[in-house]
């Protein structure tokens, strides 16, 4: 079942009742892919109980910051069992409890609810295993990448996929889950950086030159960090025609227990700047502001190409990428197999943007949707309707009234 979203319609019942919770039990980077749709849902004139679940204090402040300059008094952030407390003012990535176990310790007060929102597929567990009791469940996708875990089996457990765009849809059905309940609303972080964060300023650099961002994956088999992340450190350590911005994925350190060790003889490097855990690799301070992008399997290229410019990406594993539909973004700049060939990949870039620039567009256009400034509104409907099949009246099984036996 695909839906298409457009604006908010009245509530389907005369008074809208019951309650929804958001689950911000993640990291930082989902708050802007599940926090509109909660304050989408909180300017509903019949708008149900919201409450924010949050397992931290950087999210509660970053939240109810955004909360407060909206001048929103109607959502109830609530702080979930396993909370954990930050310096004041905190914007780094903060380390965060075993979010299974999270999930465990909240389960009740969660599964009260009538509906529970989400931006993560590990909380789908909670669905999965209470298999019906409780709360209905609506799983907003986190990015518009080619190769998110569409397979996986929690996705059976959410009442509603809402995906960005048409792109995305399909790839999610064609992944086994043709019959699934998909909506496609539209990019919801677009929302967040139009009204509540906007995007920083680029760093200074000692020389004006042009600027890429380099966005390395998290995980291993999508990710040039592993084969090539220091050769490409060095080629710009080295480079007098480019800055550089080291801008991986806010979840790479994890799995690199020794990243910092690896890029501190770079920090001195004037032609470049390292940030792999603040707030500005999440509101697109370096995504907007960067001339040339230069990443591997991260979605976060079509938040780059909305405003068309040259992007490069880096194979030292030797993907298949044009056979295999998880790197189809790829079609978006030149491919490099080797440190070898960056060079040439980055100087030619320029040139050759005009004939990708329309490849941009139409890539962003299906795997993002058009921006028509009501994705959140759109998302909030789902949750609306989900209410109302919950709250609808059972329909009572009568007997057929010709089997009736007859009086004589």
């Amino acid at each position: 079942m695909l839906m298409k979203r457009g604006a908010l319609r009245e509530a389907p019942l005369a008074e809208q009742a019951g309650s929804v919770a958001f689950l911000f039990f993640g990291e930082l980077f989902l708050i802007p892919h599940l926090l509109p749709i909660a304050i989408a849902l909180s300017r509903q004139p019949h708008a149900p109980r919201i409450t924010l679940f949050v397992i931290s204090s950087v999210h509660e402040e970053i939240i109810a910051e955004a909360l407060a300059h909206l001048g929103i008094t109607t959502i109830a952030i609530r702080r979930a069992r396993g909370f954990r407390t930050f310096p004041a003012g905190m914007r780094e990535t903060p380390h965060l409890p075993w979010k299974l176990q999270v999930l465990a310790r909240n389960a009740l007060a969660i599964l009260a609810h009538d509906v529970a929102v989400v931006a993560e597929r590990t909380s789908l567990w909670l669905p999965k295993l209470a298999r019906g009791w409780g709360a209905a469940f609506i799983y907003n996708e986190h990015g518009a990448g080619p190769h998110a875990n569409f397979s996986s089996s929690r996705n059976r457990a959410a009442s509603w996929i809402l995906m960005p765009g048409e792109g995305m849809a399909t790839r999610f059905r064609e992944s086994g889950h043709p019959d699934a309940r998909v909506a496609v609303v539209g990019y919801i972080k677009r929302d967040f950086i139009r009204e509540i964060s906007g995007s920083g300023r680029l760093p200074t650099f000692a020389e004006q030159r042009p600027t890429v961002v380099y966005v390395p994956h998290w995980l291993r088999h999508k990710s040039s960090w592993w084969d090539m992340g220091e050769a490409v450190l060095d080629y710009f350590a080295a480079s007098k025609d480019y800055n550089l911005i080291l801008a991986p994925h806010i979840r790479l350190p994890e799995f690199v227990p020794d990243f910092e060790a690896r890029v501190a003889k770079y920090r001195d490097c004037p032609n470049i700047h390292i940030d792999a855990t603040s707030f500005r690799l999440i509101d697109q301070s370096y995504i907007n502001g960067a001339d040339i992008y230069l990443g591997d399997g991260s979605s976060q290229v079509l938040e780059f190409a909305e405003n068309p410019r040259p992007a490069v990406f880096l194979n030292p594993q030797g993907h298949d990428w044009m056979a295999d539909p998880r790197f189809s973004h790829w079609s978006m700049g030149d491919v490099v197999g080797d440190i070898g060939g960056l060079d040439a990949a980055l100087a030619q870039a320029p040139a050759r943007h005009p004939f990708y620039a329309s490849v941009q567009r139409a890539y962003v256009a299906r795997m993002m949707g058009p921006d028509t400034g009501n994705a959140s509104e759109a998302a909030a409907q789902v949750v609306l309707d989900t209410m109302a099949e919950r709250r609808a009246p059972v329909p009572v099984a009568l007997p057929h009234l010709d089997a009736l036996p007859t009086a004589a």
